[in-house]
Parts: structure tokens; sequence; C-alpha cells
């Protein structure tokens, strides 16, 4: 059961566009477009590397995987809850970038790379940045097509991707893991994994809202969330009944009205506005009118960490009261929030996937029981309803014998779904480049028999989503002439 609270169910009297990631620009570089694409000025943005210190004592990143799972194993929440938000502070934490006519310098993340930038660089394209990256249009959610189902309106429309931190791009680089040449290859010398990213790899997801600040208007009503539901069904964010109001002039006071320096924001500029348009118009009578002052804020992002061989998974979404966030955050988790965590991006809850069952689970195995470990995204996975999963594989299996399904978006975990990710080596010229299914909540081994003639990408869906096939056809003509 849940509550709603009636100060906070106001009818949204404005549109606010839900859009996710951050891209580069690398896309609108390349000559691909055509016609009447505007010029744009570029300035030098250079990616920044996680913080070397952050004044958080017990905090150090990348932390050792030793420490890491003991503080699993004996259930040392605290410190784990104290370490994701070090992860936090560090992505957050403002840098020395900055962009032409913006007051407000980049945050760490705002500076990383995108798939399609390190594909780029992969074929030798020289790459321009210019301010902030540009949204686009998602990729892993068109992993299978009840996956857009999801997507009825524009209010539940959703658009993701992906940064890589410096040390991850630059290994994603090196290795050429988005080439479906360099796939097969692995797959040739008969590895079922992809090279293990480094240790100190992150890799985000985030999730923005568009505010149309250029109609005039000056406050907007976004949906928060205010807890999970207890069936196994959708859970759209048009669904959740509560609301907020959000004041751009930062002068409004009262208690269901927030202003915007309490979210982690940006204002478009004219190239945003434009590849935005551009981008996000989902059909020919549904346009997208973003203008370049128009605002953007954030209002969700996955983080990943290579720390451990399954990752560390940690999720934050803006939250009204961010001491006292519902689940699948607590108050809990709130309370480990550092000092060093400040201003807009101490506003953001947070919930942890360091292991997939409860108790900690082993890496292979079978006949693994414990109890359900529920780490989602409101912003991201609360609107996915059963068809997206295999319900036959979504459960997690208790002591008792008992099964607990988990086939719906609120009963998610990170680290389940991500093990899933793959790529079938010989498909990987299609778009259904993969075999394995999304899962809920379940303990997934790494040598479960889905992933018979499968190649695993180290839990990164990204990769299988941004496979590159140049040069697919000269790689099978030299496989070919070596078979002579």
């Amino acid at each position: 059961m849940f509550m709603i609270f009636p100060k906070q169910f106001n009818k949204m009297k404005n549109l606010i566009y839900p859009v996710l990631g951050l891209m580069l620009c690398a896309t609108a570089c390349t000559g691909n477009d055509s016609g009447d694409k505007p010029e744009f000025t570029y300035d030098a943005v250079k990616p920044v590397d996680f913080p070397a210190s952050l004044a958080i004592p017990g905090f150090q990143f990348p932390q050792d995987s030793t420490t890491l799972n003991k503080w699993i194993s004996e259930s040392k929440d605290d410190s784990i809850y104290l370490h994701g938000w070090g992860i936090w502070t560090g992505i957050t934490s403002f840098t020395a970038e900055n962009t032409k006519g913006d007051s407000i310098p980049l945050r760490v993340y705002e500076t990383w790379l995108s798939p399609e930038e390190m594909i780029d660089s992969i074929k030798g394209i020289p790459l321009k940045r210019s301010n902030r990256t540009n949204l686009k249009i998602p990729h892993q959610l068109t992993h299978f097509g009840s996956a857009l189902q999801v997507q009825q309106s524009i209010n539940d429309s959703i658009h993701e991707s992906v940064s890589y931190s410096p040390a991850a791009s630059s290994f994603a680089i090196q290795q050429k893991i988005f080439m479906a040449t360099a796939l097969k290859a692995f797959a040739t010398q008969q590895r079922t994994q992809i090279p293990f990213f480094p240790n100190n790899a992150i890799t985000i997801k985030p999730v923005f809202k568009l505010l149309p600040a250029t109609s005039g208007q000056k406050v907007f009503s976004i949906a928060t969330w205010h807890g999970p539901i207890d069936s196994l069904a959708s859970y759209h964010e048009k669904d959740w009944g509560t609301y907020v109001n959000v004041d751009i002039t930062n002068t409004i006071k009262d208690s269901n009205t927030y202003p915007l320096n309490d979210f982690i924001h940006y204002r478009l500029n004219a190239e945003d506005a434009y590849y935005f348009n551009k981008q996000f118009t989902e059909n020919s009578g549904n346009k997208w009118d973003a203008k370049a002052g128009d605002v953007v804020i954030l209002v969700a992002m996955h983080v990943g960490t290579r720390e451990i061989t399954n990752w560390t998974w940690q999720s934050f979404w803006w939250a009204p009261d961010a001491d006292n966030p519902p689940a699948p955050s607590s108050p809990a988790i709130a309370a480990l929030r550092p000092a060093a965590l400040k201003g807009a991006a101490r506003h953001y809850a947070m919930t942890v996937a360091y292991y997939m069952v409860n108790p900690k689970e082993p890496y292979s195995g079978t006949n693994v029981t414990g109890k359900p470990n529920y780490a989602f995204n409101p912003y991201l996975e609360a609107g996915f309803g059963p068809g997206v999963f295999n319900d036959s594989i979504s459960y997690i299996a208790t002591a008792k014998g008992e099964k607990v399904y988990s086939y719906a978006g609120v009963r998610t975990n990170c680290m389940s779904c991500h093990r899933m990710a793959t790529a079938n080596p010989d498909s990987l010229f299609n778009s259904n480049n993969s075999n394995t299914p999304y899962v809920g909540n379940s303990y997934v081994s790494v040598n479960d028999s889905l992933f018979k003639n499968q190649l695993l990408l180290d839990f990164a869906w990204s990769i299988q989503g941004n496979i590159d096939t140049t040069g697919w056809a000269a790689y099978i003509a030299s496989q070919q002439q070596k078979k002579k």
C-alpha cells in the first residue's frame, strides 16, 4: 500500500519531457547530418578523472576488492552506503572545465565520453567536444520489442545512453570493445567473456527532464517517487500521483515548491536544442521544440564501478525529502551522506546493489537461496511491466523452497540485470544481437546455461547497444581466406 499526500497531488499543467543520458557531440561532428545543420563553435572539454581526494573519512576509490567483498559477506551496510555516497560525491564534483557562456563549471561526469565518441576514437576520427554532451535516443530499451511498450506517451518517453570515465573509455578504445570485428575475434579465440575493465572503471546512465523555460513559464510540476507498489506490475511515472513544483527563478517559498538550485541542472544552448529536437522526434506528428535557454534537470543516474568482479551498483534519484527517502532507499542510507557532499547533489536518494541475493551469493553455483535485494531506479525501471522480463527465471529461491517472483521493474536488481549483458557472436551485424533476456531480481551464475554460445560483456549492456559493424565484411572475408 502507499499514500498520496494531498499537498503534493497537483495536476501537471506543463509537459515535462523525461530524457536520459549524456551524449557527446561526436555524432554531430562527423559530417552525417544533412542540409540545414547549423554551424557551431566548439570549445575544448577534457575528460576529467575521478578526484584523487575527497576528504571523506573511510572512503577511497578504487577500493580494494578484498575489502569490498568482506563488507558484503559481513553485511557491513554502513561501509557500503558510505562508499556509494563517496562515488556520488566524486562524480558530481565540479571541475576546472568550463563552457563558453555558462557560469556553472562542468561536473566530473559531464566531461566523460560516450560510446559514439569512443567508437570515433577507435576509427581514428578526430573528436570535437562542445560544452556539455548532447542528449540522444536510447539503445538499451530496444533490446526487446516488449520494452518499447512502456513508452506510450511523451510523459512516459525515456531516452538514455551511458558515459564512461577516462579509465573505462581508455580501456574500451584500446580493446575496441564496441567493434563487431573485435567481439567476433574474442569469440573466435574461444573466449566466453570480453577482457575485464580495469578496477577504476566507472560507467554512468543519467536521466534528465527538460523544462521549457523559454515559454515564459517559471514553475513546473514534476512527478516524484513516493515508494513502490506491492504487485508485479508496471508503475509508470504518470501513475505515481505525487508531484512537486520546480521554481526556475529560485524565489518562490512554499512547502511543495523547490528552487531550481536544489537540482543538478543546466540550460540548453543552441546546439543542445538543435540536437535534442533532432534526436527526440518520436514520430512525424510529435515534434519536440526545445530552445536555447530551456532548463535541463538531472532526476536520476545509474552508476557502476568495476571494483569487484560483479561491479558495484549504486543508483540515485532526486528526492523532495532527501533525509527520509522511500524504498528502495531509506533514512539509514541517507544518514551516511558525507559532509563533503554539498549543494544540489545532496538532494538525491541512493540505493545499492553490491549483491543479487541476501545473504551474498557465490560468483558461480547452483541451488543458491536467500532473500530478495531490490535495487532499482524509479525513473528508469519502475515503468517496466512483466512483458519486459523472462518470468520463468525472474525469481529468488528462498531457504524454505519458495519462489519470490520478480518480473516487474519495482522488483529488479542492477547486478542481476547487468549480469545478463551479452552479445551473440553469430549475430553481431544484426540489431537483435543478444540472446539473453532481461531478468528481475534473481541469482544469475556466470556459468548459467543461458550464456551458452554467448559472449559475456562484463556487465556492460552499453556495449551490446552500440556495436559498430564497420569493417565486418572485410573481417569475414579475411577469416574465410585463412581457412583455405
